[in-house]
């Protein structure tokens, strides 16, 4: 009897069997090894841990908007969603039936979907309401249902275990959860804090009383008027008597001299240092003035104007 043939395809078939069944064993991957090309990174295995990784949390780029609220406050005079008057106003009924026209494709198909999304809108209105409504009462009921636990684990009793476990304390001595401890300075505390607030709002009165009439005083010099302005900068820029000496009449302030130091200054209140004749026979005069103008404002309690 002649030998039987042998195909190759059967051959490479029995081949990958063999080595599936031999390999099995060892594997832990499904899929043979001859199945993985080169170019895969499983074509070379690599012994992996028996203990799984921590599965991490898969960070979502970019921040979604808020849900749009549908159904918010209802204006007054506006019929509320999803009812039919609103329906019927946002969704018209067209004047003529256009889906019936044999003589243009392209009119009865936009009519088509013109009457497909007026039929969208008012089922989508229709069961948005009623997933509102369902949500809202299931929202209500969760929270009565914890309001009203709340309220049990609060004016629950002491249990018997804290109870037998407490020191014998008495009971007039023993806080309780609705009654705060006595107080007996209390009144005199409430009253002080009142006069302390009364003296506060009266300070601050009296100073928005002295700014204002100090400023109703000083608005006599106020530049409101461009006349004005022009006469002061004239005066300030063109006027050179005012730095007029004994030697030369000045065109600028340091015709005048140096100006005066901070130990000088201090020296003229103190009566310490160079003093010259004009000094001397002013003597005490202008600190006696300031402390007169002083003591005027506190007995008239107002601003007194300044000698210019």
């Amino acid at each position: 009897m002649l030998p039987r043939l042998v195909d190759i395809q059967s051959c490479i078939r029995l081949r990958q069997c063999i080595y599936h069944t031999k390999s099995s064993g060892f594997s832990t991957s499904s899929v043979s090894h001859a199945q993985i090309p080169p170019e895969s990174p499983n074509f070379i295995e690599v012994p992996r841990l028996v203990q799984p990784k921590q599965p991490f949390p898969v960070q979502i780029k970019g921040v979604l908007p808020p849900p749009r609220k549908i159904f918010a406050h209802q204006r007054k005079g506006t019929p509320p969603k999803a009812s039919p008057k609103y329906l019927a106003a946002v969704t018209p009924e067209p004047l003529q039936d256009k889906t019936t026209r044999s003589d243009d494709e392209f009119v009865r198909w936009k009519a088509r979907q013109s009457e497909i999304r007026r039929r969208n809108l008012r089922e989508g209105l229709t069961e948005l309401r009623q997933r509102k409504t369902e949500t809202d009462r299931r929202n209500s009921m969760m929270a009565a249902a914890n309001s009203r636990i709340r309220e049990k684990l609060l004016y629950a009793p002491e249990r018997k275990d804290v109870r037998f476990t407490n020191p014998s304390v008495l009971s007039t001595q023993r806080s309780t959860k609705h009654r705060a401890l006595p107080d007996p300075t209390r009144p005199a505390r409430l009253a002080a804090m009142r006069q302390n607030v009364a003296d506060m709002a009266a300070m601050r009165e009296e100073t928005r009383r002295n700014a204002l009439h100090a400023l109703y005083v000083n608005a006599g010099d106020f530049i409101t008027t461009g006349m004005q302005l022009d006469n002061v900068v004239d005066r300030i820029f063109d006027d050179n008597s005012q730095f007029r000496s004994d030697g030369s009449e000045g065109v600028n302030i340091w015709n005048l001299g140096c100006p005066e130091t901070v130990q000088e200054l201090l020296g003229k209140v103190d009566r310490r240092g160079v003093q010259t004749a004009l000094d001397s026979a002013e003597g005490n005069e202008i600190v006696t003035r300031e402390r007169m103008r002083k003591i005027s404002e506190e007995l008239t309690g107002g601003k007194m104007l300044e000698e210019r």
